[in-house]
């Protein structure tokens, strides 16, 4: 392989026995991946300083290859130093790891760490992470301005100033502020390259296709597609899934679901050959049986991901789970055990600070309020929803909101208004028809021809509801939206169409 940054960024500050096995182990490899395995086999099999565990336990978490973290466990080579990444690996097994747990072993850590670097290395790494599972990082602030400080004063660790922007990025995430936390990862890009420390690079370029795509998904497959050929060529096996990932959301945006299903099912196995848990990532593929009314099937995999997440330490990722498990019993119509989930979920969005997690839980609060015949508070609930997403959208979001409150808007629909045969059931159909136009949403194009063809029903004009449904039938050959027969069968389950 290459040198990459990765790894030798960290040679002027380590011993010269670290970067002698360092530097043979890479004149070894094939690639990042390949390297990583081989220093962990070294360092199980060889009496090895706690540094060089420390590495072989950062590069493998690093690669989420929990597999090879088990294997530095079981052959008892994971020290101090490395304590505070192991416990975040057994947070993300599902393990309950408490932040008072993690911070003791932080400080631990830091005492064993030998300078300034690499205490600011294990920090940094470990923060990254706990960012995402603890709330109370959010007002533990002095270590990152202590070390902040130092970046900025110190050259030695000017290569520190990518985590710092990735921790700010992810801020900005949480509070839903996605230019801005664009804006900042194209900072830590910049950063990164210039210490060619593609690893991370891999990783930024990931998240930053995840936010573009809300608004450009052109270059959103633009992004994931070139990270998927540097994944590939470092052997960033998990970068790969997550790829993947990232493609399954922009399925499901453009509304083409069987296609986010096989996606989703992809990153599951990847993360299955790493040793990585697939429980959690279940609620993923829970919504879109929700979006397509298959409750059965959404109420198994949102179930998993609840009970998985609830016995962690996970609050911040506990809000979406419960939101699917109650869209999954509103669409079984169980109402009232809907509204117990919901009020779980409501209750850990709160607590988790993230305000994306309260959008969802929310938006399903305004599909209860529908489903029980509340269709005053269903409407606020949506139109509360779309006016979050004017400066920041999120078109998976404006997409259910817009068919709800087109379906409200056919089945409040008056006789009189009935009478004047128009082509449509009103303002909401009209912004659901052009956002899926305009916005190149073909799975979502046809959601709008089956309400329009309900339309057509209501007003007794059938030739027209069948010339609806074919067109429909006609998308729902492309397998990425076959879905759409079943949708249109449940609809109109005694209309058969040439």
């Amino acid at each position: 392989m290459e040198p990459i940054g990765t790894i030798t960024m960290c040679f002027p500050h380590v011993d010269e026995e670290t970067r002698s096995v360092l530097q043979s182990v890479m004149d070894e490899a094939e690639n990042f991946g390949d390297f990583t395995e081989k220093l962990c086999d070294r360092v199980c099999a060889e009496a090895s300083s706690p540094l060089l565990e420390y590495f072989a336990l950062y590069f493998a978490w690093w690669l989420d290859w929990l597999t090879l973290v088990d294997r530095l466990v079981s052959a008892g080579k994971v020290s101090d130093l490395g304590s505070p990444i192991l416990l975040l690996t057994r947070a993300r097994k599902g393990e309950v790891v408490s932040w008072d747990d993690s911070k003791k072993s932080m400080k631990r850590a830091l005492m064993a760490a030998p300078n300034d670097w690499l205490a600011s290395h294990l920090y940094l790494t470990w923060r990254l992470l706990a960012d995402s599972y603890y709330p109370e990082s959010d007002i533990d602030i002095r270590p990152i301005d202590a070390i902040t400080s130092s970046v900025e004063t110190n050259k030695d660790l000017a290569c520190f100033k990518t985590y710092l922007l990735y921790l700010k990025a992810l801020e900005y995430d949480r509070e839903t502020k996605r230019k801005e936390m664009i804006d900042q990862l194209r900072k830590a890009l910049v950063v990164a390259r210039e210490f060619d420390d593609e690893i991370i690079i891999v990783d930024i370029i990931i998240q930053m296709a995840s936010r573009i795509k809300q608004t450009d998904v052109k270059q959103a497959i633009d992004l994931l597609i070139s990270c998927r050929e540097l994944a590939e060529k470092l052997g960033h096996k998990h970068s790969v899934g997550q790829v993947q990932l990232e493609l399954g959301f922009i399925m499901q945006l453009k509304g083409e679901l069987n296609a986010a299903i096989e996606y989703h099912m992809d990153y599951k196995k990847i993360r299955e050959l790493l040793g990585l848990d697939t429980r959690y990532t279940s609620y993923l593929i829970a919504c879109m049986y929700n979006q397509i009314g298959q409750g059965e099937e959404a109420f198994e995999l949102a179930k998993i991901a609840v009970d998985f997440a609830s016995s962690a330490s996970t609050i911040r990722l506990l809000p979406r789970p419960h939101a699917e498990l109650a869209w999954a019993l509103i669409n079984l119509g169980r109402y009232d055990e809907a509204g117990k989930e919901l009020a779980i979920a409501y209750e850990l969005a709160t607590k988790s600070g993230h305000f994306g997690q309260m959008e969802w839980v929310q938006l399903v609060g305004g599909i209860l309020d529908k489903a029980e015949g509340d269709f005053n508070g269903a409407i606020a609930v949506f139109e509360e929803v779309l006016e979050n997403q004017k400066n920041d959208p999120v078109p998976v979001l404006q997409n259910i909101c817009l068919i709800n409150l087109t379906e409200i808007e056919i089945k409040i629909l008056t006789n009189e208004a009935l009478k004047k045969r128009s082509d449509l059931s009103g303002p909401w159909m009209a912004k659901l028809v052009e956002h899926a136009e305009k916005n190149d949403l073909p799975g979502i194009v046809a959601r709008a021809l089956l309400l329009k063809a309900e339309l057509r029903r209501k007003q007794g004009r059938f030739d027209e509801m069948r010339n609806l449904l074919k067109q429909v039938q006609k998308t729902a050959k492309a397998p990425s939206m076959k879905y759409l027969n079943d949708l249109a069968i449940s609809m109109f389950p005694d209309i058969i169409v040439d």
